[in-house]
């Protein structure tokens, strides 16, 4: 057999080894108790059994005394906690001899037999001496852990324009529409026909990501022809221009404007509909 199986059959057994042991005296201290009630001749010694056997549990038991300083007063308390209460009803078996002082003394040990068979205190008290130990935070952790908290204040910071502060909670989001970037100016142009958001990426020296209108639209509930992305003459790919509105309808050319003004002073009441143009060179030099 392997070494490792050895060891495991080892531990088995020594863990059986110990919850008889706990079970007996579990049975013996209920049976003091029991007895107590009928006769003082065995209550004297079992009350110093009893205290020996716990003081030297507590104290000789590696894993009780291995455990972490601030875990011991814990663990001491639970497996100190049947032994005081069984010398404490065999001390009053002592004392106090009334039928109603036997009523009592029998209803706990009772109890006690009960509670410490089903809640083995003893198995409890080296269960939580083997817990992990508790985080004691030191000051390089508590810098540390203000720095991170710094770091992810920056990261997560919120404008204070309410245009900004949407933006930056909906669509440069983690896996938003336009992740990564930052208002940094809002303007009506056109007269107020529109609106020109300028975008940055918020990490230095990277383009602004390029922004899916059809996304952008169903965010914004804004159709998807009132929206266009465009780059800022004279600037980098660091920054690029959101326009929210209609798009300015193409006026007449400038010769059209000419023309109009011709018909309207020189035809009145005649609408002007087309113009061509054709050039009189050969004409007036055959």
């Amino acid at each position: 057999m392997p070494l490792r199986t050895y060891i495991q059959t080892t531990r088995r057994a020594g863990s059986a080894a110990v919850s008889g042991v706990g079970r007996l005296a579990t049975i013996a201290g209920g049976g003091a108790m029991t007895a107590g009630l009928f006769t003082d001749a065995g209550t004297l010694p079992a009350i110093l059994t009893t205290i020996a056997a716990g003081l030297g549990g507590a104290f000789l038991s590696p894993r009780l005394q291995l455990a972490h300083p601030m875990k011991k007063p814990i663990v001491f308390t639970i497996y100190l906690a049947p032994h005081s209460v069984l010398v404490s009803n065999l001390v009053t078996e002592l004392v106090w001899d009334a039928t109603e002082g036997r009523l009592v003394q029998g209803g706990v040990a009772v109890l006690w037999t009960a509670g410490v068979w089903w809640l083995r205190p003893g198995r409890l008290a080296k269960r939580v001496a083997k817990w992990p130990e508790p985080v004691i935070e030191t000051d390089d952790t508590e810098a540390d852990q203000d720095a991170a908290g710094a770091e992810l204040e920056v990261a997560i910071e919120i404008p204070d324009d309410p245009a900004g502060r949407w933006w930056a909670l909906n669509a440069a989001k983690k896996d938003g529409v336009a992740e990564g970037t930052r208002v940094i100016a809002v303007r009506a142009i056109e007269d107020r026909r529109r609106v020109a958001v300028a975008l940055a990426a918020i990490e230095k020296g990277e383009p602004v990501p390029d922004i899916k209108i059809r996304r952008l639209s169903a965010l914004m509930n804004v159709p998807e022809e009132l929206l266009e992305v465009q780059a800022i003459p004279g600037h980098g790919a660091g920054v690029a221009m959101l326009l929210i509105g209609p798009k300015p309808e193409a006026g007449p050319a400038p010769d059209d404007d000419v023309w109009a003004e011709i018909g309207r002073s020189a035809l009145p009441g005649v609408t002007l509909t087309e113009i061509n143009e054709y050039d009189m060179s050969k004409e007036l030099n055959p």
